[in-house]
């Protein structure tokens, strides 16, 4: 009988122990952020915010926006996951996170500014995963959420997604 608490206790320190393991992937292992890039005049009325980790996959989708959007009367922010922090949701008609799914969960600076709104309506999460159909369970959620491996050969797939739910964005607001 003296194995039980015993073995109950190891449950409960596995169970309790089990979000800050799956954290550690995110702290320890280094990412690197795109470089901060702009595209047309900050002047322009409708406005994006494009933040993500560098990948060669990420950067090729972001080449993809930025022959799409070049010609538009579009300003796009172009900045790392480590930037969201200093952005203000309500300055843009939309914001696009590209971001990996590590252990099961997006990347913190993404989970960090979803938290500080309460509408994501205008928001859009590329999270890339090895099965590629990943989502995020996050309560609440209402922002479009797209799902990819890393592969180049859905690169155009994934950009004329992410360039579709941009264009409804900026021609429902404003």
């Amino acid at each position: 009988m003296s194995k039980l608490p015993n073995t109950l206790f190891f449950v409960i320190l596995i169970v309790s122990l089990f979000p800050v393991y799956c954290s550690i992937p995110h702290r320890v292992l280094p990412q690197k952020d795109i470089q901060p890039s702009e595209l047309n005049e900050p002047t322009l009325d409708k406005k994006v915010l494009v933040a993500s980790r560098y990948s060669e996959f990420k950067e090729a989708v972001i080449e993809k926006l930025k022959e799409a959007f070049k010609d538009q009367p579009v300003y796009i922010k172009f900045i790392g996951l480590d930037e969201l922090e200093k952005e203000d949701a309500n300055q843009y008609n939309a914001v696009v996170m590209l971001n990996k799914c590590m252990a099961w969960q997006m990347d913190r600076n993404v989970i960090g500014f979803l938290k500080r709104y309460e509408d994501h309506s205008n928001m859009i999460v590329l999270t890339t995963s090895g099965d590629s159909d990943w989502l995020p369970k996050m309560e609440g959620r209402n922002f479009d959420a797209i799902s990819s491996a890393s592969e180049k050969v859905n690169v155009d797939e994934v950009a004329n997604q992410i360039i579709d739910k941009i264009n409804v964005l900026i021609e429902g607001s404003r």
